[in-house]
């Protein structure tokens, strides 16, 4: 894969709406981390709690708090490119954009409601929203981009995965810029199924940690900009990054486990190296997926020592908690912000090296030796995805 340009990024979630929130909200390990009472109909709401967008920050409008998040994200992105959405849609712009949430039946209570014969006027608009929904169709038909549309759903792979397939359109000439990422909502599946399986905690998770106990949900979104070269000197952009490589690789070990070995993350890390023509040693650091369960991070670990021995590893689900489809998404952004601010930020809630998996994370802020990252996400059913970004300055 040739240098895909990044116009511009955007993101909103738990630790900050906005790159320079995110940015500080990194930096001291601030974020809004909350019980839900008041978003999610459960009777274990008052005991697991959650990173949420606070209030004063979820965008008004119509759609769902997903859609609405995602163009929130899609605005700064453009701001930061210095371009319009009518600029863009006068050239060949695509959407592809990774959700969970939004592409799962998630109008219970309007259900509930139709079920019991009790119908509220405003029902018959929330089921039409839902029966017609598509994430990436939504914000084509709110831009009037004529480019390819996709949603993708391979469950918390799903924001990376938008990335890598945004990218390969650009490669392949099916497009002259694509509006890519993911966002996922508060909402109650997630949220009592991770409970369910017994991997959710109600204390802050703690990434790579010997004492973690399991998993934060999470909200948000993140988008970035992609331009071929020749958008991009049409649009007069400045680079604000690069994605250089993408792999994909399902291993099918198990409906929600990971492979202990990993050999699914390994492949798609080793087709991510491949594609950008880089190797272990040229990369300033890997920010893993590390939802601070078990299974997870021992898995992770496995891969990182066997096939990224000495490259620095950070993990942020501890400022933003798991955003399921938007996670791969965020995590980019936030490898982004590191790769052209020059240094990695702490691993928030890693307290104690655990001898079973030999990696200790990065634990305060940390020069960077080289302006290239991979993030990688791993999700439910075996998928594994990998995306490796560079700075600005990139020369490779």
């Amino acid at each position: 894969m040739s240098k895909v340009c990044i116009g511009g990024a955007g993101v909103l979630c738990a630790c900050g709406a906005g790159k320079d929130a995110l940015w500080n909200g990194l930096q001291t390990g601030r974020s809004y981390f909350t019980l839900p009472k008041d978003r999610v109909n459960s009777s274990l709401a008052d005991r697991y709690p959650v990173f949420l967008i606070p209030s004063q920050d979820i965008p008004c409008g119509p759609g769902s708090l997903s859609l609405r998040y995602f163009l929130a994200a899609a605005q700064e992105a453009f701001s930061q490119a210095g371009v319009t959405p009518q600029q863009l849609a006068q050239m060949r712009t695509g959407v592809c954009v990774g959700t969970s949430v939004d592409a799962s039946f998630h109008c219970f209570d309007t259900y509930s409601r139709w079920t019991n014969k009790n119908c509220l006027p405003q029902d018959v608009e929330i089921m039409q929203d839902y029966f017609s929904s598509s994430t990436a169709l939504a914000v084509a038909r709110r831009y009037g981009f004529k480019g390819p549309v996709q949603t993708v759903v391979t469950a918390c792979a799903s924001g990376t995965d938008a990335i890598g397939l945004a990218a390969s359109w650009l490669e392949m000439g099916l497009c002259d810029a694509v509006v890519c990422g993911g966002t996922d909502e508060m909402n109650l599946i997630p949220y009592d199924g991770f409970i369910r399986l017994l991997i959710s905690t109600k204390e802050k998770c703690k990434p790579f940690s010997k004492n973690r106990s399991g998993i934060n949900i999470g909200e948000g979104a993140a988008a970035l900009l992609l331009l071929s070269e020749q958008a991009a000197r049409q649009l007069g952009v400045r680079p604000a990054g690069y994605v250089l490589g993408y792999g994909n690789a399902c291993d099918g070990y198990h409906p929600t486990a990971p492979d202990p070995q990993g050999k699914g993350l390994s492949k798609a890390i080793s087709t991510a190296l491949e594609q950008a023509g880089l190797t272990a040693q040229n990369l300033g650091f890997v920010n893993a997926h590390a939802t601070a369960s078990q299974a997870n991070d021992a898995a992770e670990a496995f891969v990182f020592n066997r096939l990224l021995p000495g490259v620095p590893v950070t993990a942020t689900k501890g400022v933003t908690g798991h955003t399921l489809g938007a996670a791969g998404a965020v995590e980019a952004v936030i490898s982004l912000l590191c790769l052209n601010h020059g240094q990695l930020t702490p691993t928030w809630g890693f307290e104690e090296e655990d001898p079973a998996l030999s990696l200790v994370p990065v634990r305060q802020n940390t020069p960077l030796a080289h302006p290239c990252a991979l993030s990688c996400s791993l999700a439910f059913g075996g998928c594994n995805a990998a995306v490796i970004l560079g700075a600005a300055n990139y020369g490779g």
